[in-house]
């Protein structure tokens, strides 16, 4: 259970598969917090849209990497930084998608990333040495 500052860490594989571990640590870890459902769907289709990126671009096919997910919470706050030693890439550099193109003539992808920013109150990223710190910051209070 987390007190209103503790800090959590889980690194898991970087593959797809991983989510259901993912998935199961921020349910525990959200559990006592007990969020409105519509902020704890939003923080799990973030995370996984998260590892999706980072098990599908940041490492080399057929290469071994792991993400480390750090869960904070204070102040009715909680913060997920996503860490991983892939490929230096600013996910926020990415254009946003044109939504203008019907649906039909749009490349597969590019929605992730431009849900992920729309529903979490802040999205920060940094390059730390050979680490991609990708933080998402989600008000679970009104």
């Amino acid at each position: 259970m987390m007190d209103a500052t503790e800090t959590a860490t889980l690194t898991v594989p970087a593959k797809r598969e991983a989510f259901a571990a993912l998935s199961a640590w921020l349910e525990a870890r959200l559990a006592p917090l007990d969020p409105p459902s519509k902020a704890r769907r939003q923080l799990l289709v973030a995370a996984d849209e998260i590892l999706t990126n980072v098990a599908s671009y940041a490492y080399p096919p057929d290469a071994p990497g792991e993400l480390q997910v750090t869960l904070r919470h204070a102040a009715g706050t909680l913060s997920l930084t996503f860490a991983d030693r892939g490929l230096p890439y600013d996910p926020l550099s990415a254009p946003p998608p044109d939504l203008t193109i019907p649906l039909a003539e749009r490349a597969p992808g590019g929605l992730g990333l431009f849900i992920v920013r729309k529903t979490m109150d802040a999205v920060a990223y940094r390059r730390d040495g050979d680490r991609n710190l990708l933080t998402l910051t989600k008000r679970l209070a009104p």
